[in-house]
């Protein structure tokens, strides 16, 4: 049933947009920002699922069907940021972002694309912005990515903020209280990080990573039946982890 639709809608599109090549008079205003509904819904389905080539045919066609398209900018922002062209995908955010400047998840979008470009400051004001708007649902993740913005800037104090803020919206965010418990140890600030660290712990989740960390924090405060604890678990549960390498190298050269 779902392979029929699919190819239903395949039909539907490639026939609007048929209609489109052959001359734009034949379709008015309200069809042509339908038909780029349609393929920026198969583009973004074929970006999803990495079949760059049909994406790339899509979103361009949606793009030029509906240039005042704001998400099908922003998409075409992240398409040409997959292909490697940061540039050209550079301009498609700016444009998506004029059309619509209070969107926040096309804000968050923009401001994660340029924190990959290592134009943190803007890139983590972009993405407060962003969670900073009441209509925004998810405002947490946009204060993590601006943490981790600002983080990988090289400004700790920011990052602490803004993990806080996220931990302020959302108690429970599993990622934003690990990052938090990290940023406490890498500071030494190693009864903090424990802390962060129970929390995430209580969420119900653990990983290589957590496991590793607490090693190191309960190292940190010199308890070291806690940290041999987290050791064995890591062992156990995670035997070919990259973290477990790193925890069986420690011991072997200790200090």
């Amino acid at each position: 049933m779902m392979r029929s639709s699919a190819v239903a809608l395949w039909v539907m599109s490639a026939a609007l947009a048929g209609c489109m090549s052959n001359s734009d008079k034949r379709l008015g205003k309200p069809d042509n920002e339908r038909a780029a509904e349609i393929n920026l819904e198969i583009g973004t389905d074929a970006l999803r699922k990495g079949n760059l080539v049909l994406a790339k045919e899509k979103i361009d066609k949606a793009v030029e069907q509906n240039p005042r398209n704001a998400k099908a900018q922003t998409t075409a922002g992240m398409l040409y940021e997959r292909l490697g062209e940061s540039a050209k995908a550079e301009t498609y955010f700016s444009k998506g972002l004029a059309l619509d400047p209070k969107n926040p998840e096309l804000q968050n979008n923009y401001g994660a694309f340029l924190c990959q470009k290592g134009k943190h400051d803007r890139g983590e004001k972009m993405m407060i912005d962003a969670a900073s708007n009441p209509l925004y649902r998810t405002p947490e993740v946009a204060y993590l990515n601006a943490a981790n913005c600002a983080r990988n800037g090289g400004d700790v104090k920011r990052a602490e903020e803004n993990l806080r803020k996220a931990i302020q919206v959302r108690p429970k965010f599993s990622e934003a209280l690990y990052q938090m418990a990290d940023l406490q140890y890498k500071q030494t600030n190693y009864l903090s990080a424990r802390g962060f660290l129970e929390r995430f712990t209580a969420v119900g989740r653990t990983s290589a990573a957590s496991l590793w960390l607490g090693v190191r924090i309960e190292r940190g405060l010199g308890n070291d039946a806690a940290a041999k604890n987290y050791a064995e678990r890591l062992k156990l549960e995670y035997p070919r982890a990259a973290q477990t390498k790193e925890l069986i190298e420690s011991e072997r050269n200790p200090g």
